[in-house]
């Protein structure tokens, strides 16, 4: 298949996938499938800074939960549908990620993921003071109206059209960051990433680079947040603990520093071996949980690994180069005259 026509036909087929999904499925595979779509997108966004600009983060669940309620508060002022709360999120959570950012950019390793950790743990105590108390709901959160189709798709249920409206926005998000990771902005990061001195000496701007990073990532993770709230119709600080974060990063290592497609897996570990440990064992689901996580982060780079060996051992032994061997002849034919 050529470039260009795999180019339109893999989105086109990806979205038939979709819409039958959403007119096929019942109410609770749906919602499932959107939760799916949701967390892929989370992961999608730390991958990008960790795996683009090679920053680490322990706090982006702070940056989901900043998208939930700034979604959740357009809609229960009714100033906006859920599905059109997606840019504004994304801005806010874009400024805030970068006002974190430039200063932050000043930090990296174990230092910037301390930062980013505080972070998450600051937050939800924040919004659960009484200060933000009209704005958050406090400690009981914001609960919201199930938000229907528009007029025109009245057919559809509630959770159909939260996963055609989740589908089409996260294919979007995913469309727009593999243009600016093909673009001046990824190559900047790849280098800032694997080259910083290189990168300073030819004069990239390495503070607004990595702060522009931390920027989109954290806008996509707050694209994720308020699509969250547009499925759940509620939003609550205890929803976005710190193990939120970690659990992002979990996905991120499971995905691969820049698989797209990795996203995807690593949401639905995410999103199932929860509940499957749950169900073997209520006392232990914690311990079956981070055993599972454990086996697969060690267990993948192994089948990558086997399967990078077993392509290199099926592939056919390159072509001798005959300019070469006639080299090798012409010294093998002098020695033997001598």
């Amino acid at each position: 298949m050529s470039e260009p026509i795999k180019t339109f036909a893999v989105p086109a087929l990806l979205a038939a996938g979709v819409a039958a999904a959403a007119l096929l499925l019942p109410g609770y595979w749906a919602f499932k499938l959107s939760s799916i779509l949701v967390l892929a997108l989370a992961v999608r966004g730390l991958q990008l800074l960790i795996g683009a600009s090679g920053q680490i983060s322990l706090g982006h669940g702070a940056f989901f939960a900043v998208g939930a309620y700034a979604a959740g508060v357009l809609v229960s002022h009714q100033w906006l549908p859920a599905y059109a709360t997606v840019p504004v999120a994304m801005l806010v959570c874009g400024l805030s990620g970068f006002l974190f950012g430039w200063p932050a950019t000043r930090l990296a390793g174990p230092y910037l993921a301390l930062a980013t950790f505080a972070l998450a743990v600051a937050l939800p105590q924040l919004l659960k003071h009484p200060m933000f108390e009209s704005w958050t709901g406090g400690v009981s959160g914001l609960s919201l109206d199930p938000a229907g189709a528009p007029f025109g798709l009245a057919f559809l249920q509630a959770d159909q059209w939260a996963l055609l409206s989740t589908a089409a926005w996260v294919f979007a998000i995913y469309a727009v960051l593999r243009r600016l990771l093909d673009g001046p902005a990824g190559l900047a990061w790849l280098t800032l990433r694997d080259h910083p001195t290189a990168a300073m000496a030819v004069g990239v701007d390495v503070r607004k680079w990595r702060a522009t990073a931390f920027a989109v990532s954290a806008a996509t993770v707050g694209a994720a947040g308020a699509l969250h709230t547009g499925l759940t119709s509620f939003v609550s600080p205890d929803s976005f603990t710190v193990f939120l974060s970690l659990s992002l990063l979990v996905g991120v290592a499971l995905a691969g520093p820049s698989s797209a497609a990795g996203t995807f897996v690593a949401a639905v570990f995410l999103s199932f071996v929860p509940d499957v440990a749950e169900k073997v064992s209520q006392e232990l689901t914690g311990v079956l949980y981070g055993v599972v996580m454990l086996a697969a982060v060690f267990l993948l780079p192994l089948l990558h690994r086997w399967r990078a060996r077993a392509a290199r051992a099926a592939s056919p032994p390159p072509a001798a180069d005959p300019i070469i061997n006639k080299e090798k002849s012409s010294n093998a034919d002098a020695a033997q005259a001598t």
